[in-house]
């Protein structure tokens, strides 16, 4: 008997290989065959089978294909006169971002974050929890046009009104132990804009990917959590706390329990009445932050004291952030505008030379109100960003072969709008994990790789 355990029904850009292996699995009389020679071979279409395996000692062989011109196409796996095809779809290839795959979230409220990482997506459903898919990691056959999901956890109120609110994820690497065991969850509860805030850091032992429990949290009191970064070798977390700036968190060892006694520094960056903190980002030596109403900062990574930027983006509220080589760039936030005209449609090009940041420059995105997300590729090459609300809502692409002038080289269209993205690179390939808005929230999944 043949049947698929893998890459089935796959979906990707023609002329692509595609992202995770073809897989089958060989039985006989319900027994795995392992070192048997599985024939692969094109059934339908133009697909190119680069490199097959025989059956591993669990039955289990594979096959890396190529998707050829064909939009429908399939291939065939025979052994001991047992056959099975599978069928694959090829998108075409462009300037534009291609959608290859979607899963539909709860409307409770729906999908506001997703962490990507050696082929799992932690998708950050709100009050439907994190839900855990494999994407491309190979214990469940999932692949970022099919995702399969392992399983997901509700987590705790704490009391926070509006329910778990579960808003953004981190999965901890620890580099100094080895273990992959902690996500930390971030919990979006009530806040009123640039005053107060709600919702806690939550931590999650994941070392049974299948049965994901909560072990601790971190709660400060009139605050609440939003974006974090992680110096993973230096085993702390840092998180945007809204009205209470940036927190720096020990996250070595056991967790478990309250975690306030683990916090190694806190500050608001703007002051009283001028912190409402969106993100952190570690980069270039130094703590990077974007406050939604005193700007673009650079901190001291150990005492959160500015050492430059701040009161820097007086014509518009601020939203994420990133930084990469000599260069970052912020977003900008919100349907109301500040000063008058500054609506959130500009994405802001600073220069880090000599410590920075400096602002350089402004690109103005029409027809939207919001730059929700931004984030450059692993490689430097793209700068990609995710809009809000109007007409000119969905996913730019803009290339950085000069970073002080990034040139939009592809969109695509979302109405409903895409509230956050995040890049993936998955078998050679670059992908963008998108939070699409309700009223029909989904987790979409877009190849951008050029």
């Amino acid at each position: 008997m043949v049947q698929v355990v893998g890459g089935g029904g796959q979906k990707g850009v023609s002329g692509g290989e595609l992202p995770v292996p073809v897989a089958v699995r060989v039985t006989v009389g319900g027994s795995v065959a392992s070192s048997r020679a599985v024939t692969w071979e094109v059934a339908t279409g133009d697909p190119v089978i680069l490199a097959s395996t025989a059956t591993d000692a669990a039955g289990v062989a594979t096959a890396r294909v190529r998707l050829g011109t064909a939009a429908s196409s399939s291939i065939r796996a025979r052994v001991d006169g047992g056959s099975v095809e599978i069928a694959l779809t090829g998108l075409p290839a462009g300037p534009n971002p291609v959608l290859v795959g979607e899963v539909g979230i709860p409307p409770n409220y729906g999908i506001h974050d997703t962490y990507v990482r050696d082929g799992l997506a932690f998708v950050c459903a709100w009050n439907a929890g994190v839900i855990i898919f494999d994407v491309g990691d190979g214990r469940r056959g999932g692949s970022p046009s099919s995702p399969v999901e392992i399983s997901r956890l509700i987590t705790s109120d704490n009391g926070v009104p509006g329910g778990p609110a579960v808003h953004n994820a981190w999965w901890f690497h620890n580099p100094v132990t080895g273990e992959k065991r902690y996500l930390f969850i971030g919990q979006e509860g009530p806040a009123s804009l640039f005053s107060t805030a709600s919702g806690d850091l939550h931590v999650i032992d994941v070392s049974d990917l299948a049965n994901p429990r909560e072990v601790a949290t971190l709660a400060i009191p009139g605050a609440g959590v939003h974006n974090f970064w992680m110096d993973e070798a230096a085993q702390t977390l840092y998180a945007a706390y809204y009205n209470a700036g940036v927190v720096a968190l020990d996250v070595s060892g056991t967790l478990s329990g309250n975690l306030t006694s683990r916090i190694k520094a806190q500050r608001a960056i703007g002051g009283p009445g001028n912190t409402f903190t969106w993100g952190v980002m570690l980069a270039n030596g130094s703590l990077w932050a974007s406050d939604i109403v005193s700007g673009f900062w650079r901190l001291d990574p150990v005492t959160l004291e500015p050492r430059g930027g701040g009161n820097n983006v007086p014509d518009r509220w601020g939203s994420d952030l990133w930084v990469t080589g000599t260069h970052a760039y912020s977003g900008t936030w919100g349907g109301t505008a500040r000063g008058g005209s500054g609506f959130g449609d500009a994405i802001k090009i600073w220069s880090l030379a000599g410590g920075g940041p400096t602002l350089v420059d402004s690109l103005k995105i029409p027809n939207i109100r919001t730059v929700s997300d931004l984030e450059v590729t692993d490689d430097g090459s793209l700068l990609v960003v995710t809009a809000e609300r109007l007409g000119g809502a969905g996913l730019y692409v803009y290339g950085l072969a000069d970073p002080g002038k990034p040139a939009l080289l592809g969109f695509r269209a979302e109405a409903n709008g895409l509230h956050t993205g995040t890049v993936a690179r998955i078998g050679g390939r670059l992908f963008v994990f998108a939070a699409k808005n309700p009223a029909n929230p989904a987790l979409q999944i877009y190849d951008i790789t050029r």
